[in-house]
This record gives C-alpha cells, structure tokens and sequence, in this order.
C-alpha cells in the first residue's frame, strides 16, 4: 500500500480506496487523482506521444501535461478527475508505447 507522505496536512481517515501503478492507496472523496499522486511523493505523472515523462504543470486542466490511464481510458486529466473506488490508474503509460496508435 501506497502511503501517504507528502500531504500539507494530515488527511482524515480516506474513505475511498483506489489502485496506482498496482499499488492501493486511500483517499477522500472530493480528491483529485493529481492531488493522491502529489501525496504518495509520484512526481512522474505522464508520458507524452514523444514517450518523454512528464510532471504536473498548471494542476488545473490547461497544460495537459497530468494525462494518465484511469480505468483503461488514456489521456485522462489527473488534475480535473475526481477518485472514485475502485479507481485504477495508470501513470507514464501512452496508447502510442502500447500500440494502440490511432
């Protein structure tokens, strides 16, 4: 299990669980995938269609440098998607490294 080192400050007790990269980690609802990221310390978030790796940027939807795989879907924003259970997501994967090209 993921922990959760990095957090401004202490969260409450994380009602939603969710997977990242293989690895449970708890959060709250209202979250944002970027901001579990940001506490787990995982600062390589994206893969761009280059296959260079990437951080967050702008952390509000702009930039597009925080598209991850959730739920097999790629180029999700991390920064504008709210954890849901269950939630499966997938950083520094790209549909082009995996042949999916469109």
């Amino acid at each position: 299990m993921l922990q959760r080192e990095y957090d401004i400050q202490s969260p409450a007790q994380g009602d939603i669980s969710l997977t990242i990269d293989g690895q449970s980690v708890s959060a709250m609802t209202g979250e944002t995938v970027l901001s579990v990221l940001n506490a787990v310390g995982q600062r390589a978030i994206a893969r761009n269609d280059h296959l260079q790796v990437m951080g967050a940027y702008c952390g509000m939807g702009i930039c597009h440098c925080c598209v991850v795989k959730i739920n097999g879907r790629f180029k999700q924003r991390a920064c504008q998607t709210l954890v849901q259970p269950d939630m499966q997501v997938e950083t520094t994967v790209n549909r082009f490294q995996q042949g999916l090209l469109p």
